[in-house]
């Protein structure tokens, strides 16, 4: 078993992969393997942008490599998937639905009522509410900004609660409104994840006191290891609360006795889909410990909307077909080579880039009306035409190769011609020592070389004058070394008070030229609001947009390398792409992970072999031969170890 995409030589026709979309593109694009069967979980991702552009076109590659591929869709209560097997190419799929609950749910609707002290309770029922009683309490209810934490006190004592939070920040602050009312927990799995959180994320991090009461919170962007560690930790019972975010409406088997919900909503505002609701909704009910589970729905009435109503499944429409329908025109005017400014939101501007790269990819490839006329069936044959049209003139304008274009396609590829046509130039004026990019070891001149790369990505492919890039490299390089999380936060929590002292500063200074001035002074450092914005960056800047723009950068510098005849220096480049993805940036790091072990415990067992350069088979023979004792390892280290059959005893 692999998360990372190599071939075991050993015995290639009998491996199991877990795999991201965009580590499956990869592991395509690298060999000629062919599938016996795909699992597509949570396959109403399909719908999901730009990914669910890259899941689509993996499994159609997959699919078209061998016809006796059998792929699975697994999605809670979904419809759609005849217009995924025609997007795709599956000839037939058989639909199987099965409509027997595990467990059963009470839907209860909770108001405050009359009395400050005191709920009203209703349960839910096909055929309106019905009035179950009026339950009396020794705490108050009246404020709408705790009232979700003191339902949840008051009715999920007991059997392990969930508990909706809009986002990470709201998830922090319900949970420390938990804490609030809970104590210390006599709880050795507890004592050991908190000790593993000061210990390996860091020691001012508040989850750690959290989860000594039995309360945490999760969100995604949160190291995989911690994540891990806090849904052990729920499962087995020793946490009573969890205050999670949408990332856990997905793909994580975590059920409880009582989920609480008091809002539709996610992020500042928008709009939660009733199909999720419903989808966590269902995590009430514990097979083989609760007949019945409870969903809390707090303030059911004012709500804007009543998703709960009526069971709502997932609808699974093909991202890149509803792209192409609703924003046709943006489309159009992308394949022309300028990038809509306009539209509203990121997302959408994301989404209709990846929608004309896709096209000018099929279009180098040769098949772009095969694959218009299989994903594009609803829209009109004229304007299907003018895509296709569009598609092919700018792939010919562009003139890079198919092959590089096939895993890059999210990027603008008119974006890749202008890098493109630099890095030619600066190569050809005998400049590619500054090109290359470099193993990351030799942190001031990995920082510099970095900077230049990311400052020229951003100008280049997204026409960006932002500095933003040279943060990014100082921590990304950090981050390639293998540095802690405990080291990689102590220098955010510095940039944050000294950007805190600067503000103090010029307050001060403001306060002197003008004693009446209506500024106010700049706030303390909060140091979960430091850490959360550094995982952010960790994620969704270094992890994911810089390695997509880092692999482009790869590809496309050795593209060019072999079009001015200097094709030897390819073998130099360093894959940088994925040392940002996994974080390590050493064979060993590197072979520890294939094994599927997390960055953190990698990072951990690195240090204690003396060779940077272990394979995969060398790391299990080690790993299988060690004695973790003395490496004083966290519990939570150790049981990753252990869970994954790579030591005989985790002591």
């Amino acid at each position: 078993m692999t998360t990372v995409p190599t071939i075991d030589p050993t015995n290639p026709d009998q491996q199991v992969f877990i795999l991201t979309q965009e580590r499956l593109q990869v592991l395509l694009a690298v060999s000629n393997i062919e599938f016996d069967l795909i699992v597509v979980d949570e396959a109403q991702n399909l719908s999901d942008g730009a990914r669910g552009m890259i899941l689509q076109e993996c499994l159609e590659q997959a699919v078209a490599r061998k016809d006796k591929t059998r792929v699975i869709f697994l999605a809670p209560g979904a419809e759609g998937f005849d217009d995924v097997a025609q997007a795709v190419g599956i000839k037939k799929l058989q639909p199987s639905v099965s409509l027997l609950p595990s467990v059963i749910q009470n839907r209860i609707l909770v108001s405050k009522a009359a009395e400050p002290r005191s709920l009203k309770l209703r349960l839910l029922t096909a055929l309106g509410s019905v009035a179950l009683g009026t339950l009396q309490s020794q705490r108050g209810f009246d404020l709408p900004a705790n009232r979700l934490a003191a339902v949840a006190l008051e009715l999920g004592r007991t059997g392990g609660s969930l508990v909706y939070a809009t986002g990470p920040k709201d998830a922090e602050n319900v949970a420390l409104q938990l804490f609030q009312d809970c104590k210390d927990q006599d709880n050795n799995q507890l004592r050991d994840l908190a000790e593993f959180i000061e210990k390996h994320i860091h020691p001012r991090y508040s989850l750690s006191g959290l989860v000594r009461r039995g309360v945490a919170f999760h969100y995604g962007k949160m190291p995989t290891l911690l994540r891990e560690g806090i849904e052990s930790a729920f499962k087995s019972g020793a946490l009573n609360y969890l205050v999670c975010t949408t990332t856990l409406f997905q793909g994580v088997n975590l059920p409880a006795r009582n989920v609480f919900i008091d809002t539709p909503t996610r992020g500042t505002s928008s709009r939660l889909e009733p199909a999720a609701l419903w989808n966590f909704a269902g995590r009430a009910g514990r097979m083989k410990a609760d007949i019945v589970g409870n969903v809390f729905l707090v303030d059911y009435d004012d709500w804007p909307e009543r998703p709960m109503n009526k069971f709502v499944g997932f609808r699974i429409e093909p991202a890149f077909s509803k792209v192409a329908t609703e924003r046709r025109d943006d489309i159009l005017q992308a394949l022309s080579g300028e990038l809509p400014r306009q539209l509203p939101g990121n997302d959408e501007i994301a989404n209709v880039r990846a929608a004309a790269g896709l096209l000018i990819a099929r279009a180098a490839r040769g098949d772009i009306e095969i694959f218009a006329e299989r994903s594009l069936k609803s829209i009109d044959l004229q304007k299907r035409g003018d895509l296709v049209e569009a598609a092919e003139r700018a792939s010919e304008e562009i003139a890079l190769p198919a092959s590089l274009l096939a895993t890059n396609w999210t990027i603008d590829p008119f974006g890749l011609k202008r890098l493109f046509n630099e890095l030619v130039a600066k190569i050809s004026n005998d400049e590619i020592d500054t090109l290359i990019p470099r193993n990351p070891h030799d942190y001031l001149a990995a920082k510099e070389a970095y900077e230049s790369i990311f400052m020229r990505v951003q100008r280049l492919v997204n026409l960006s004058a932002s500095r933003f890039p040279i943060l990014v490299a100082g921590v990304a390089v950090k981050w390639m070394q293998g540095k802690p999380y405990p080291a990689l936060l102590a220098d955010a929590i510095k940039r944050a008070e000294r950007g805190r002292k600067k503000k103090l500063k010029e307050y001060e200074e403001e306060l002197m030229r003008n004693p009446k001035t209506r500024k106010r002074p700049p706030k303390p450092t909060d140091i979960n609001d430091v850490i959360r914005k550094e995982f952010e960056l960790i994620e969704d800047v270094i992890r994911f947009q810089y390695v997509q723009l880092g692999k482009a950068y790869v590809d496309v510098l050795s593209h060019a390398l072999r079009h001015t005849g200097r094709g030897d220096r390819v073998k130099e480049i360093f894959d940088f792409p994925l040392a940002l993805e996994l974080g390590v940036s050493t064979r060993s790091g590197w072979s520890f992970m294939e094994l599927g072990l997390s960055r953190i415990a990698a990072a951990a067992l690195e240090p204690h072999f003396p060779n940077s350069e272990l394979g995969v088979a060398e790391a299990r023979a080690w790993l299988r031969d060690l004695d973790v004792t003395p490496l004083r390892l966290s519990r939570v280290i150790l049981d990753e170890i252990q869970g994954l059959g790579l030591v005989k005893v985790a002591a």
